[in-house]
């Protein structure tokens, strides 16, 4: 029977112990990468160059209760655990929560730990290591329904254009980061080499939950409130959830007016924090503007939101009865699977108690607002799961 897509979750994480990607490493520079180590009690623990060690926990939940700092990527009996095994097993487990598709975020110790590597080319080798099996051992077995986020070196600007033509070459849609492309935490006028090739190749801008500084760095004693940057003054009263100031720069940097069609997605952001934030951010853009020498940007925040950013709600049902205050065309729906704030195996529950009632909202969030952001074709018959 053909099947096409149903509901689909716009935030799950690939979790994977390191061989299966390490073998892309090159020979000379194997002994340097990730490996895993058996713990006393009980689960694994990375390895990792320039970092102390790290549990597994959290990142392997499932079905399990949570565990800090004892989880395992297999289950007692030698099998995978869940959402930790190939890509055919991660097919069969969107089956049993009765998904279609899952856009997949990078698992953080096999990418975002690695910046603790201090040589350029061993840690740039790190990174086009994983991107390679992301693209060719897991995403290729349904690049329909394992939709993969490429991961961005916080090396050079350079390095970071060049990863994403490498992997939209590879055949991923969709590009992680975790700084700005210029590799630090604030916005320069270099990124924009980033933002283009992103344009220029169709991928989808999807840096999890933000990027850069989480908030604005504190002023410097004695200069008060007047010499702080403009992407600080719109945060006033408004800052306290991790994309908030991410936007603020990209406002103020003017990175949005460059590029009317740039948009960004945040995962995992939650929504029903929006309506407050907007209205602070409005009146901060109303009250700070003066103190910049009269500068007024083009859009008020609140426009610029509408316009180009993006959010997903994991266990946010806050969020859907207070549709009439969000932008409802730009709120995806995730799992985090197999993370451990999810919803996994149950999440037609959770979706038959949020949306009660409302059957063309839940549609739009968990289905043509995911399809449309990443170009998924609803008319497509989709990549059958493979038996068990």
């Amino acid at each position: 029977m053909a099947r096409h897509y149903e509901i689909i979750s716009a935030d799950g994480h690939v979790e994977t112990p390191p061989d299966p990607w390490v073998r892309y490493v090159p020979e000379k520079w194997k002994s340097r990468a990730p490996r895993l180590i058996k713990l006393e009690d009980g689960g694994e623990g990375w390895v990792i160059e320039g970092q102390p060690l790290l549990r597994n926990g959290q990142n392997v939940t499932g079905r399990n209760p949570i565990s800090f700092s004892s989880a395992s990527y297999w289950k007692a009996d030698g099998s995978p655990a869940d959402g930790a095994g190939p890509a055919e097993q991660r097919l069969r487990e969107q089956d049993e929560d009765g998904i279609d598709a899952e856009i997949l975020f990078p698992p953080v110790f096999a990418t975002r730990f690695l910046e603790g590597i201090g040589e350029h080319d061993v840690y740039r080798s790190m990174i086009r290591a994983y991107n390679t099996w992301l693209a060719a051992d897991y995403c290729s077995v349904a690049p329909d329904r394992l939709i993969g986020n490429s991961v961005t070196p916080i090396s050079t600007i350079d390095d970071a254009v060049a990863e994403v033509r490498f992997a939209h070459s590879a055949g991923l849609r969709s590009v992680a980061f975790y700084q700005f492309p210029n590799g630090t935490g604030f916005a320069a006028p270099e990124d924009d080499a980033f933002w283009e090739a992103c344009l220029e190749l169709g991928m989808a801008i999807s840096p999890h939950f933000g990027f850069g500084e989480i908030r604005a760095p504190a002023p410097k004693p004695g200069s008060g409130t007047a010499g702080q940057s403009y992407a600080a003054a719109l945060t006033q009263r408004a800052g306290s959830h991790a994309p908030v100031f991410c936007m603020a720069q990209l406002m103020a940097a003017g990175v949005l007016d460059r590029f009317p069609e740039i948009r960004f997605y945040f995962a995992e952001a939650n929504a029903s924090w929006i309506p407050s934030t907007l209205f602070f951010m409005d009146d901060n853009h109303e009250i700070f503007s003066s103190a910049f020498g009269g500068r007024r940007m083009e859009l008020t925040p609140s426009e610029y939101v509408a316009r180009h950013f993006h959010f997903s709600i994991i266990r946010d049902p806050l969020a859907v009865e207070m549709a009439e205050l969000l932008p409802m065309d730009n709120i995806m729906w995730g799992t985090d699977f197999p993370h451990s704030v999810g919803s996994f195996p149950n999440s037609h529950a959770f979706l038959d108690k949020a949306f009660d009632g409302k059957p063309d909202l839940r549609r739009r969030v968990t289905l043509d607002n995911p399809a449309r952001y990443f170009g998924l074709d609803l008319d497509k018959e989709i990549t059958p799961t493979p038996p068990g």
